[in-house]
């Protein structure tokens, strides 16, 4: 199986107006969206964005008909510690292929917001951080942790930072992932347009020498021409650790795909 992208987003999210006809433009194999779930947003007037599962199922009935490629069903999760319940019953009943877990916001604001420039950045980090460990500590229903480095995306960290300050809280973090069986994400916006690959650099072999041994690219593409964006310097940057194959998942299925 060729690897294939495991975070886009289409117009079924609240910051995209992509269609789906775009990205299949490039022939691939196998088509997962990723769409935004996240309650009580910042990002959108603390509206509740929920994906419309039935618009969803319905899009990808018609394309079947249209298209050679194998359609699964992907949500990205923001998750806010107290909200698992909530969402838990909402996946119970909109059944997906693929669940991404995502930390953006803490009920008040989202990690990007301008908010945070005003705010001490460590103080920042550790409640990033902080809330991220709780989460995986009280979330079961997702396969991949996606952008670690969310959080830190509009402050200037160094790895040296990261590790003096941080190490600690990341090991935890890291150790939970690895104990649920989840993927870390390489995520294209954070190599591209945030410029934190060094970040990554710094977290892979953290994470390997816990035991992790599965990791996912992600371009988050938010528009078509940006699909698998990055892929080859972020399998690059993979390689340079001796990392030589990516994980991707169909439902309760986990498959072991070579690097791009």
């Amino acid at each position: 199986m060729k690897y294939y992208d495991q975070h886009l987003h289409t117009f079924l999210s609240f910051d995209s107006q992509e269609i789906f006809e775009n990205y299949l433009l490039n022939n691939p194999a196998y088509f997962v969206a990723t769409d935004h779930f996240d309650l009580h947003n910042p990002g959108d007037n603390f509206q509740d964005d929920i994906p419309d599962y039935e618009k969803l199922t319905q899009k990808i009935n018609e394309l079947k008909a249209n298209y050679p490629t194998t359609f699964l069903k992907g949500v990205e999760i923001g998750v806010v510690p107290g909200q698992e319940k909530q969402i838990n019953d909402y996946l119970a009943q909109n059944p997906y292929d693929l669940k991404l877990l995502s930390i953006h916001q803490n009920g008040k604001f989202d990690y990007i917001d301008d908010v945070v420039l005003k705010k001490d950045k460590y103080d920042v980090a550790k409640m990033y951080f902080d809330e991220m460990s709780k989460v995986l500590g009280t979330f079961d229903n997702a396969q991949i942790l996606t952008h670690f480095e969310y959080g830190l995306r509009r402050l200037d960290f160094t790895p040296q930072e990261l590790e003096e300050h941080f190490e600690k809280e990341l090991t935890q973090i890291l150790k939970k992932v690895i104990q649920k069986e989840m993927a870390l994400e390489l995520n294209a916006k954070s190599f591209g347009y945030y410029q934190n690959a060094n970040l990554y650099r710094y977290v892979i072999p953290l994470y390997k020498s816990l035991g992790g041994k599965f990791f996912t690219l992600g371009s988050d593409a938010h528009q078509s021409e940006d699909y698998q964006a990055l892929f080859p310097e972020m399998a690059g940057l993979l390689k340079e650790f001796g990392v030589n194959f990516l994980v991707t998942f169909q439902k309760n299925d986990r498959f072991l795909t070579e690097l791009p």
